[in-house]
C-alpha cells in the first residue's frame, strides 16, 4: 500500500484544516500518517478516512501571546534551536518512515517535510499561500538574526519537487516548481437553516460568530456582547460565556464550517482557515488589526473580492463599540463567486490530492 506522510505546522489551526481536506479526497488504497503538533481531537471530528496519527513539534510557525499578539523574541529562540536539530531529526524520521514504506512527504507548510524527504530519498510537495521565510522578512528590522533561519528554511523550500500554491497567496518564489490549485477548504454538509437548527438558533435572528482558533485572545469582555441583546453570538471562548445572548461552542465536538454556515458575520483575525471558510460560505469578515504579519494585508486584499471585509480598529475592538454590525445585516451582499466559479475556484482539496496521487504512482 502506497503511503504519505504528512507534516503539519503547529501554528494555528488553518493549516491542519487545510491538509484535511487534501487528506479526505486520498483514496483509501493510500495510507496516511499525520504528524504534527495540532492536538488530535481535530482531526478526530473532520477526517473522514483511516489515518495514523503522531505528535511532533517540528514547525511551531510563530510563537503567540494570543490570536493577534506575537512574542518575536521567543520565535526567534525556537527556531534557532529547531533548524539545529533538524538534521538529527530528519535522519530519524526518515529511518522510521523508511520502515513503513513512505513514498512521499507532504508539508504544509513545515520545511520539516523536505528535511525528512531528503534524508529517506523520497520527494516532498508543499502546500501553501505562504511560507515563513517569506513571513520572517518581517521580524528583520527589529531583528536581525532571523536572516539566518529565513536562509535556513529557504534552503529548504529550495529542494521540495512540488509547491502546490493555493489562492490567496504571498510570494512563493522561492519554490522551483509550482502548481496552482484552487482554494482548499472545508465546507459545511448543512443548509443556512439547518445549521441553525443544529445550534437551536431561530431562522430569523441576526448571529455572529467570534472565532480566533485555538489561540485564545485576552482583553475580549462578555460585556461587550451583552450590551448587543438583540444579536446571537456563538462563541467558543469560555471567558465570553454568560450573558444570555451568547452560545458556547465545543471547539472539540462542533464542525468549525457548520458555524461559520449559521452566521450573518464571522468576527476574526484574518488567517487562511476562517477567511476560506467564510468566502466558501458567502458570509462577511469583520477583523481588528494583526501587525507585523505579512500575509495580514495579502489576505485583506484577496479576501474582498470574494465577500465583504469591515476592518474595526483595535480600540473599537477591545473597547466593544460594534454597532457596524447593524449595517452588515442590512447590506444587500453582492458577492463575487457565481455558482458556476464557484463549484471549480473551492475544489483544491481533490486538485491537491490528485497531485499527490500522481507523484506516487
Amino acid at each position: 500500500m502506497a503511503k504519505i506522510i504528512y507534516y503539519i505546522s503547529g501554528h494555528g489551526f488553518g493549516h491542519a484544516t487545510r491538509a484535511i481536506e487534501v487528506i479526505n479526497h486520498l483514496p483509501p488504497s493510500v495510507e496516511v500518517e499525520i504528524v504534527t503538533s495540532v492536538p488530535e481531537w481535530l482531526f478526530k471530528k473532520s477526517v473522514y478516512r483511516s489515518y495514523r496519527y503522531l505528535e511532533m513539534r517540528h514547525d511551531p510557525g510563530i510563537i503567540q501571546q494570543d490570536a493577534l499578539r506575537q512574542d518575536v523574541d521567543r520565535t526567534l529562540e525556537c527556531w534557532t534551536r529547531l533548524l539545529e536539530k533538524y538534521p538529527a531529526m530528519a535522519r530519524a524520521e526518515a529511518v522510521r518512515i523508511q520502515n513503513g514504506e513512505a513514498r512521499l512527504t507532504v508539508g504544509d507548510v513545515s520545511p520539516f517535510a523536505i528535511a525528512v524527504a531528503q534524508a529517506a530519498g523520497i520527494p516532498a510537495v508543499i502546500t501553501a499561500n505562504f511560507t515563513w521565510d517569506w513571513i520572517f522578512t518581517a521580524f528583520l528590522e527589529s531583528r536581525p538574526e532571523f536572516q539566518k533561519i529565513i536562509d535556513s528554511i529557504a534552503a529548504y523550500y529550495r529542494e521540495a519537487r512540488l509547491l502546490l500554491r493555493t489562492p490567496l497567496a504571498g510570494d512563493l518564489s522561492v519554490f522551483p516548481t509550482i502548481q496552482d490549485v484552487p482554494l482548499i477548504v472545508r465546507r459545511s454538509h448543512l443548509s443556512r437553516e439547518a445549521a441553525r437548527e443544529h445550534f437551536r438558533i431561530p431562522p430569523d435572528a441576526r448571529v455572529v460568530l467570534i472565532s480566533f482558533g485555538g489561540m485564545g485572545l485576552r482583553g475580549l469582555q462578555s460585556g461587550h456582547l451583552a450590551r448587543y441583546a438583540d444579536i446571537t453570538f456563538l462563541v467558543f471562548d469560555p471567558d465570553l460565556s454568560g450573558p444570555g445572548n451568547v452560545r458556547l461552542l465545543d471547539a472539540q465536538t462542533v464542525y468549525h464550517p457548520d458555524a461559520v454556515r449559521a452566521a450573518d458575520l464571522v468576527l476574526a483575525k484574518l488567517g487562511y482557515g476562517i477567511v476560506t471558510e467564510c468566502i466558501a460560505h458567502r458570509v462577511p469578515i469583520a477583523h481588528p488589526p494583526r501587525a507585523d504579519f505579512p500575509e495580514h494585508e495579502v489576505l485583506e486584499q484577496e479576501t474582498r473580492r470574494h465577500v465583504p471585509l469591515y476592518p474595526i480598529s483595535e480600540s473599537d475592538f477591545f473597547s466593544g463599540r460594534w454597532d457596524f454590525m447593524y449595517d452588515v445585516f442590512k447590506d444587500h451582499m453582492n458577492l463575487c463567486l457565481s455558482p458556476e466559479h464557484e463549484s471549480t475556484f473551492l475544489d483544491g482539496g481533490r486538485a491537491a490530492a490528485d497531485c499527490l496521487l500522481e507523484l506516487i504512482k
